[in-house]
């Protein structure tokens, strides 16, 4: 069944069973995540299937499974995130992390769409914390 797929570094678009290896665009290695039909229906892909939030918690369990980090242990924080992420989706149109501020600026903001790309961030380069900016994830 084929899916809906965007590079969190580039916001690169891709629609298949399974995303490429390789970003085509910014050349990132495993820097896909599963999106839902509404996302990809705002870049150009529409799609049938309504994304749940079990849906998403199982997208980026997948994604962070092929990473150097995981989906933070507290399932209950992870729970409240998810929380935020979805109704950021409801009040603006895109799942934008739940610890940032959109600016109104589109191209912009897809910058913070979640999973953004943390990994370039002190919070998660730094020795002591070593997560995103909300802790949705962390270090192995």
């Amino acid at each position: 069944m084929k899916r809906t797929w965007r590079c969190f570094v580039c916001n690169d678009i891709h629609y298949g069973t399974q995303p490429p290896e390789v970003c085509p665009t910014c050349k990132v290695r495993r820097a896909y995540v599963e999106i839902s039909s509404a996302e990809a229906g705002k870049a150009c892909l529409p799609s049938p299937a309504p994304f749940t939030k079990d849906d998403f918690r199982r997208a980026i369990e997948d994604f962070a499974a092929k990473n150097e980090f995981q989906v933070n242990p507290d399932r209950e924080r992870v729970a409240t995130l998810i929380e935020g992420i979805f109704a950021n989706e409801a009040n603006h149109g895109l799942k934008y992390c739940p610890c940032r501020l959109a600016t109104k600026d589109f191209a912009e903001d897809l910058k913070i769409v979640c999973p953004c790309n943390f990994l370039v961030h002190e919070t998660y380069r730094g020795r002591e914390k070593g997560a995103c900016w909300c802790g949705l994830f962390v270090r192995r």
